[in-house]
């Protein structure tokens, strides 16, 4: 999405050939997440247009973008959906909790809340600590770190955060994906509050891994997750959802069954015949 990839394409376009571009990113995504001055953000939603429209097709991973890109003035036969997929060598259902517990340094009986991403804002960070200092008899873990530095957002308040957390809260800061899994397996639960998303590939993880759900209400999730997963708008709903995870053992069965049937959407082979159908027309429509 650099200049560098921008003048890539050019060359490959002035070449003849074919370009698609996966979205990940539209001008909402910088809400809640950077700090920058509004002529900075106008500019960015403007390149975005630009790079976007430059490419044959522009491959997204939710169909809610399809909306989004239309609305930059992109045009609707350009875009295709084909979701993310996950390793299912590395996220999978590993077994002895206790086991898991014991070499992660976690206590054997707490119930645990698993938190993954970037620490600002936007991820809903504010509502995962909110949540952890109502349920104090409950364990929080967030996985993930200050990806942007100072130009986050909030930077000071969340450094401040980290420093000094609620007892019942763990920071793990950024870990590799090895650790990752280790600590999904660890969990009860996969909370992820956050306020604008795609198609997390945390949340493939979680489901990957045989975690139940807890999300917050997007519109944006409708089309991706269906009905495998339970949802709320603030923090006493997401309360009332841990709660209930905690103490209703058919209620967790059902949505742990529900995140099985998710992950077996987006299972690989899957996703792979989806990409070799879409380079197959690519290819085809360049002959």
């Amino acid at each position: 999405m650099d200049v560098p990839s921008f003048l890539e394409i050019w060359k490959y376009k002035r070449s003849g050939k074919r370009v698609s571009i996966s979205v990940h990113v539209v001008p909402d995504s910088l809400k809640g997440s950077l700090k920058l001055p509004g002529f900075l953000r106008k500019g960015f939603g403007i390149y975005l247009r630009y790079f976007y429209d430059s490419a044959d097709k522009c491959v997204v991973v939710n169909p809610y973008f399809k909306k989004e890109l239309v609305n930059m003035g992109i045009r609707e036969d350009k875009i295709v959906f084909i979701p993310n997929t996950v390793a299912t060598d590395m996220f999978y259902p590993r077994g002895d909790k206790k086991e898991l517990r014991k070499r992660l340094g976690l206590p054997e009986k707490a119930f645990i809340v698993l938190g993954a991403g970037q620490i600002q804002q936007r991820k809903g960070i504010d509502d995962f600590v909110e949540a952890a200092k109502v349920l104090k008899d409950t364990l929080f873990i967030w996985l993930g770190g200050f990806s942007f530095g100072k130009m986050m957002k909030g930077y000071e308040r969340y450094k401040k955060l980290l420093e000094n957390p609620p007892e019942n809260i763990i920071f793990t800061g950024i870990v590799d994906r090895e650790r990752v899994a280790l600590y999904l397996n660890a969990s009860d639960v996969f909370f992820l509050p956050s306020h604008h998303e795609l198609l997390p590939m945390s949340v493939l993880e979680a489901v990957n891994c045989d975690l139940p759900l807890i999300l917050r209400d997007l519109d944006i999730y409708k089309d991706v997750f269906f009905e495998n997963y339970t949802k709320a708008s603030n923090v006493a709903g997401f309360v009332e959802l841990i709660k209930r995870f905690k103490e209703d053992r058919a209620f967790y069965e059902r949505y742990k069954q529900k995140s099985r049937e998710l992950a077996e959407c987006y299972s690989p082979d899957r996703i792979l015949k989806m990409w070799e159908n879409f380079f197959y027309e690519l290819v085809k429509s360049d002959q």
